[in-house]
């Protein structure tokens, strides 16, 4: 079976046959604090016992001192991967979640930018260093943002980069992938639309269409 690349953002939740059919398409899944707080840790783990997906991400957008921060990752054990925010800083806090993680063996993302108009980029070049002090496994940049997000692949091109809003937020599938993401963060297209199954066929189709678009323009 043919794999898009997407991460489901999955902040509501739907019927578990559904999600099971569907999972398959997927790479990953992204849970936030909506469905965590919804359905609670043992209710969050009975959703993905039967998935085989290659990442379970926890989109909590950690920020705050070290030792808050690793005792919440703590309970979050079925999680590969969490996401923080970046301009926390490293001593006290992003360091030793870091290592904490690294010693787990799981994944830390650092966001670079957020998708909604009131993030600020002007700090970016402060955030770009602690990601660089850092060295995270993967990167949080927005699809809705296509310049910032060329920077940011330009500035780490050695990273994973995942891109949220795409769809519902305005950012047009496959558009992120063009701009250097490996992966597109999709949520709503899908969990509302009426045919969830073809509806993720139907994305991964646009996401090979514009990957070929792209590789004949840079040509």
């Amino acid at each position: 079976m043919l794999k898009g690349r997407i991460i489901f953002s999955m902040d509501e939740e739907i019927p578990q046959h559904v999600l099971l059919k569907i999972s398959e398409y997927f790479y990953g899944i992204k849970i936030g604090y909506p469905l965590l707080l919804r359905k609670g840790i043992e209710g969050i783990k009975e959703i993905l016992r039967k998935l085989e997906v290659d990442e379970i991400i926890m989109d909590l957008k950690l920020a705050d001192i070290d030792n808050t921060m690793i005792n919440i990752v703590k309970q979050l054990d079925f999680a590969n991967s969490f996401i923080a925010h970046s301009f926390i800083g490293i001593d006290g806090a992003l360091g030793e979640l870091k290592d904490f993680l690294d010693n787990e063996g799981k994944k830390l993302y650092l966001l670079a930018s957020m998708s909604h108009k009131g993030w600020n980029d002007e700090f970016y070049p402060y955030i770009k260093t602690i990601i660089k002090s850092l060295n995270p496994y993967g990167i949080v940049a927005p699809a809705t943002k296509p310049n910032v997000l060329r920077i940011v692949r330009d500035d780490f091109p050695d990273k994973i980069l995942i891109s949220p809003g795409v769809g519902a937020q305005g950012g047009k599938i496959g558009d992120a992938l063009c701009n250097g993401a490996d992966y597109e963060i999709i949520g709503r297209t899908i969990y509302t639309s009426s045919d969830p199954e073809n509806k993720v066929k139907e994305i991964i189709k646009i996401q090979e269409e514009k990957i070929n678009e792209c590789k004949k323009t840079s040509t």
